[in-house]
């Protein structure tokens, strides 16, 4: 029998500043919850702000560039934050399965300098302070550092059970499937036969939700002069009522968000209808990813055999998951989906 199922979803924002306002507050004024917060990862005497609220207490650093895969503060602070989160205090030795984009992972130059740049730091011990609190994990060898496409994940999701086993019937191991996974810099459109990857349709690109999130960001600042961060223009695009108070009054966002995701389903459709038709030679299509979510009603006309995986914002974590428990025989197997959107982990 096995554990229950543990997630992690941190947002992919890092900044360098400081949670410590002295005694500056309102007074009686006050109000609301209890002030929100980024988190906060100290090692080697330096201090990181990660994932939501960040953009209230430093500006976020909002790299995009496939390089911040495999090393870099930000990817250290983000997997120091989710792993702790996930892990919580005291000492454990695990095992990752770490998910990448399709063109990472075609790339074969690319993709082994990725998978060495994160053994190059993530196998050791790692002692670090998260909100206060000490931390250490261990990786025991560069062999319990493994990458995959990130879409696997969600085709490990729908095959494979907690216990890394084959869940589905012999025949749908043989047929032809699909994913696509629509991630926030990344769009990977990833096709299986025979439990092999097929590269006739499997291709990725760039077009996520950073582009809804800059056409957004772009019709706010030239209609009205407010500037505002990526991550910030995201938060907005998933609000169910997104209005904004400034010095113009309060404006309705809806009509700015309805254009920048319209336009982008677009682009995703013309990607995808140009490698897979209306992909009705899959048995079985699969959307996954956080921009599926927001997007999969738009890309329903095109492909109506296409189907939303269930929770598809953690998908790819919980699948790699899954397999890195059927490879691994540590007691502690992790499954880490590094997108720039959100930093997904499970444990199994």
């Amino acid at each position: 029998m096995h554990k229950p199922v543990n997630t992690v979803v941190v947002p992919s924002v890092v900044g360098v500043g400081q949670t410590d306002m002295g005694l500056l507050s309102l007074g009686q004024f006050s109000r609301g919850r209890k002030k929100e917060q980024p988190h906060v990862v100290t090692w080697n005497g330096a201090s990181y702000l990660v994932g939501a609220y960040v953009h209230r207490f430093a500006r976020p650093v909002e790299r995009m560039d496939f390089q911040r895969l495999s090393d870099g503060v930000e990817l250290r602070a983000l997997t120091y934050a989710a792993l702790g989160l996930l892990l919580g205090p005291g000492e454990h030795s695990i095992h990752i399965v770490a998910g990448l984009p399709v063109d990472v992972m075609m790339d074969e130059i690319l993709a082994k300098s990725t998978r060495r740049g994160l053994r190059s730091w993530l196998v050791g011990e790692h002692h670090y302070v998260l909100n206060d609190e000490e931390y250490i994990f261990h990786v025991p060898s560069h062999k319990d550092v493994q990458v995959m496409a990130q879409p696997a994940g969600s085709y490990f999701t729908w095959g494979l059970d907690d216990g890394g086993q084959w869940k589905r019937s012999p025949h749908d191991l043989e047929i032809q499937g699909a994913i696509c996974d629509i991630g926030f810099n990344t769009l990977d459109a990833f096709t299986i036969r025979e439990g092999r990857p097929e590269a006739r349709y499997t291709d990725g690109d760039t077009v996520g939700m950073r582009r809804a999130a800059e056409m957004f960001a772009r019709s706010l600042r030239d209609q009205y002069g407010v500037k505002i961060s990526l991550h910030e223009a995201d938060q907005l695009l998933r609000q169910k009522t997104p209005r904004m108070d400034i010095a113009e009054g309060e404006i309705d966002l809806q009509p700015m968000i309805e254009q920048a995701l319209t336009a982008t389903a677009g682009e995703i459709i013309a990607f995808l209808e140009s490698r897979w038709g209306e992909g009705k030679q899959f048995a079985h299509l699969l959307f996954t990813g956080g921009g599926s979510t927001m997007l999969h009603e738009s890309l329903k006309p095109q492909f109506p055999f296409g189907t939303l995986i269930a929770n598809p914002v953690t998908a790819n974590a919980l699948g790699l998951a899954r397999y890195a428990r059927r490879v691994f025989d540590g007691k502690i197997t992790i499954g880490m989906d590094a997108g720039f959107g959100g930093f997904k982990a499970v444990r199994l």
